[in-house]
């Protein structure tokens, strides 16, 4: 019985260890993807304003948080749902947006260039 104690204490410090190597790998990765991302802020702002090119397709990027449909995205941008998948469309070809669940278009970056002016319901 002892042994059997002695190997749970030591199962269990691995795992606390290993659950503390891997909490502050984490931090570290997402440290580094902050970095990349202020890094790479100006050549994806270039980028969207290539697409982007009005005030409503501006607030259309900013609304593809993957919660909204295209159609709720229309209603509150007041332009056709046809205008928000062409442009949803435009930007999965510039792999910008991703779309997980059908018309649920997400952004890749969590960008909102500061700006836009973008007013967010």
């Amino acid at each position: 019985m002892k042994f059997f104690i002695s190997i749970s204490v030591v199962f269990y410090m691995i795992v606390m260890v290993s659950e503390d190597i891997f909490m502050k790998f984490l931090d570290e990765l997402s440290k580094i993807r902050q970095l990349l991302e202020m890094l790479a802020r100006g050549a994806l702002k270039t980028e969207l304003e290539k697409i982007a090119t009005t005030p409503e397709r501006r607030k259309i990027w900013a609304l593809c948080n993957g919660t909204l449909s295209t159609e709720e995205i229309a209603r509150k941008v007041n332009v056709s749902q046809r205008t928000v998948q062409r442009f949803v469309k435009e930007l999965r070809e510039a792999d910008l947006v991703i779309v997980e669940r059908r018309g649920y278009p997400k952004r890749r970056f969590d960008y909102i260039p500061s700006d836009w002016d973008v007013e967010m319901e």
